[in-house]
Protein backbone atom coordinates (compact mmCIF):
# COMPACT_ATOMS: atom_id res chain seq x y z
CA UNK A 1 0.00 0.00 0.00
CA UNK A 2 1.45 3.20 -0.55
CA UNK A 3 2.68 5.38 2.18
CA UNK A 4 0.81 8.71 1.53
CA UNK A 5 -1.93 6.82 1.84
CA UNK A 6 -1.56 4.87 5.63
CA UNK A 7 0.13 8.04 6.26
CA UNK A 8 -3.26 9.95 5.35
CA UNK A 9 -5.24 7.12 7.35
CA UNK A 10 -2.69 7.08 10.37
CA UNK A 11 -3.69 10.63 10.57
CA UNK A 12 -7.47 10.43 10.05
CA UNK A 13 -7.90 7.18 12.23
CA UNK A 14 -5.21 6.95 14.70
CA UNK A 15 -7.08 8.28 17.82
CA UNK A 16 -10.11 6.30 17.40
CA UNK A 17 -7.83 3.11 16.73
CA UNK A 18 -5.81 3.80 19.76
CA UNK A 19 -8.73 4.63 22.01
CA UNK A 20 -10.09 1.38 20.85
CA UNK A 21 -7.34 -0.15 21.45
CA UNK A 22 -6.79 1.05 25.11
CA UNK A 23 -10.90 0.16 25.74
CA UNK A 24 -9.58 -3.60 25.37
CA UNK A 25 -5.91 -3.77 26.32
CA UNK A 26 -5.93 -0.86 29.75
CA UNK A 27 -2.35 -0.35 28.75
CA UNK A 28 -1.41 3.01 27.14
CA UNK A 29 2.26 1.38 25.40
CA UNK A 30 0.52 -1.92 24.04
CA UNK A 31 -2.33 0.32 22.66
CA UNK A 32 -0.07 2.59 20.72
CA UNK A 33 1.78 -0.89 19.59
CA UNK A 34 -1.17 -2.59 18.16
CA UNK A 35 -2.25 0.49 15.95
CA UNK A 36 1.09 1.14 15.03
CA UNK A 37 1.39 -2.37 13.76
CA UNK A 38 -1.68 -2.28 12.06
CA UNK A 39 -0.39 0.18 10.20
CA UNK A 40 2.83 -0.86 9.38
CA UNK A 41 0.82 -4.11 8.41
CA UNK A 42 -0.59 -1.84 5.48
CA UNK A 43 2.99 -0.88 4.29
CA UNK A 44 4.11 -3.89 4.16
CA UNK A 45 1.23 -5.64 1.26
CA UNK A 46 -0.57 -4.70 -1.77
CA UNK A 47 -4.17 -4.76 0.29
CA UNK A 48 -6.42 -2.36 -2.03
CA UNK A 49 -9.34 -0.72 0.64
CA UNK A 50 -12.31 0.01 -0.62
CA UNK A 51 -13.67 3.63 0.55
CA UNK A 52 -16.62 2.15 2.31
CA UNK A 53 -14.82 -0.34 4.27
CA UNK A 54 -11.77 1.07 4.95
CA UNK A 55 -12.62 2.09 8.83
CA UNK A 56 -14.49 -0.98 9.23
CA UNK A 57 -11.21 -2.95 8.28
CA UNK A 58 -8.93 -0.65 10.58
CA UNK A 59 -11.26 -1.33 13.60
CA UNK A 60 -11.57 -5.07 12.87
CA UNK A 61 -7.58 -5.07 12.27
CA UNK A 62 -7.09 -3.00 15.92
CA UNK A 63 -9.67 -5.72 17.79
CA UNK A 64 -8.20 -8.85 15.97
CA UNK A 65 -4.65 -7.61 16.99
CA UNK A 66 -5.51 -6.62 20.68
CA UNK A 67 -7.44 -9.84 20.91
CA UNK A 68 -4.16 -11.14 19.99
CA UNK A 69 -2.28 -9.74 22.08
CA UNK A 70 -4.21 -10.82 25.00
CA UNK A 71 -4.24 -14.38 24.66
CA UNK A 72 -0.29 -14.33 24.52
CA UNK A 73 -0.49 -13.07 28.37
CA UNK A 74 -0.61 -15.85 30.65
CA UNK A 75 -2.69 -15.73 33.55
CA UNK A 76 0.22 -14.58 36.01
CA UNK A 77 0.85 -11.77 33.19
CA UNK A 78 -3.20 -10.75 33.31
CA UNK A 79 -3.38 -10.75 37.45
CA UNK A 80 -0.14 -9.39 37.99
CA UNK A 81 -1.04 -6.16 35.68
CA UNK A 82 -4.42 -5.54 37.38
CA UNK A 83 -2.49 -6.04 40.90
CA UNK A 84 0.27 -3.54 39.61
CA UNK A 85 -2.56 -1.16 38.96
CA UNK A 86 -3.71 -1.33 42.91
CA UNK A 87 -0.37 -0.16 43.41
CA UNK A 88 1.12 -3.67 44.24
CA UNK A 89 3.99 -3.39 41.95
CA UNK A 90 6.73 -3.67 44.27
CA UNK A 91 4.94 -6.90 45.64
CA UNK A 92 7.83 -9.92 45.98
CA UNK A 93 6.91 -13.47 43.59
CA UNK A 94 5.62 -14.90 47.04
CA UNK A 95 3.38 -12.53 47.73
CA UNK A 96 1.49 -13.13 44.41
CA UNK A 97 1.21 -16.39 44.65
CA UNK A 98 -0.47 -15.86 47.58
CA UNK A 99 -2.82 -13.49 46.43
CA UNK A 100 -3.52 -16.40 43.76
CA UNK A 101 -3.63 -18.71 45.76
CA UNK A 102 -6.54 -16.82 48.24
CA UNK A 103 -8.40 -16.22 44.98
CA UNK A 104 -8.84 -19.82 43.92
CA UNK A 105 -9.49 -20.98 47.32
CA UNK A 106 -12.07 -18.61 47.03
CA UNK A 107 -13.24 -19.65 44.00
CA UNK A 108 -13.20 -23.08 45.11
CA UNK A 109 -15.43 -22.34 48.32
CA UNK A 110 -17.44 -19.68 47.09
CA UNK A 111 -18.70 -20.65 43.56
CA UNK A 112 -20.93 -22.97 42.51
CA UNK A 113 -19.71 -26.05 40.41
CA UNK A 114 -21.04 -24.12 37.11
CA UNK A 115 -19.50 -20.77 37.53
CA UNK A 116 -16.35 -22.85 39.08
CA UNK A 117 -15.88 -24.15 36.10
CA UNK A 118 -16.59 -21.27 33.79
CA UNK A 119 -13.88 -19.88 36.32
CA UNK A 120 -11.24 -22.29 35.39
CA UNK A 121 -11.68 -21.94 31.49
CA UNK A 122 -12.04 -18.70 31.14
CA UNK A 123 -8.92 -17.29 33.98
CA UNK A 124 -7.07 -20.27 33.81
CA UNK A 125 -7.48 -21.96 30.47
CA UNK A 126 -8.36 -18.86 28.51
CA UNK A 127 -11.15 -20.20 26.72
CA UNK A 128 -13.46 -17.58 24.83
CA UNK A 129 -17.23 -17.21 25.88
CA UNK A 130 -18.24 -19.16 23.04
CA UNK A 131 -15.83 -21.80 23.79
CA UNK A 132 -16.60 -21.83 27.30
CA UNK A 133 -20.51 -22.22 25.85
CA UNK A 134 -20.11 -25.15 23.53
CA UNK A 135 -18.59 -27.03 26.01
CA UNK A 136 -20.95 -26.97 28.79
CA UNK A 137 -23.68 -26.57 26.39
CA UNK A 138 -25.02 -23.14 27.17
CA UNK A 139 -25.41 -19.78 25.75
CA UNK A 140 -22.99 -17.26 25.71
CA UNK A 141 -24.94 -14.90 27.40
CA UNK A 142 -25.27 -17.46 30.50
CA UNK A 143 -21.67 -17.57 30.42
CA UNK A 144 -21.55 -13.91 30.52
CA UNK A 145 -23.90 -13.82 32.98
CA UNK A 146 -21.93 -16.68 35.77
CA UNK A 147 -18.46 -14.55 34.54
CA UNK A 148 -20.19 -11.17 35.85
CA UNK A 149 -21.65 -12.71 38.91
CA UNK A 150 -18.29 -14.42 39.96
CA UNK A 151 -16.33 -11.62 39.67
CA UNK A 152 -18.38 -8.89 41.10
CA UNK A 153 -18.04 -11.48 44.16
CA UNK A 154 -14.46 -11.53 44.04
CA UNK A 155 -13.93 -7.84 43.92
CA UNK A 156 -16.21 -7.23 46.78
CA UNK A 157 -14.33 -10.00 48.30
CA UNK A 158 -10.61 -8.77 47.32
CA UNK A 159 -11.10 -5.39 47.37
CA UNK A 160 -9.91 -5.05 43.92
CA UNK A 161 -12.31 -2.75 41.29
CA UNK A 162 -10.41 -3.54 38.38
CA UNK A 163 -10.38 -7.32 38.63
Amino acid sequence: MERKLVSQLFKQYYKQMYGLARTILYDEQESKDVVSDVFERLLGTDITLLPDTTKQYLFVSVRNSCLKQIRKKSVRERITGLYAEEKLVGSSLEEDDERLENILRFAQTHLSVEELTIFRYRFLSGMSYDDIACEMGISKVAVWKHLSHLIRMMKKQFKVPEL
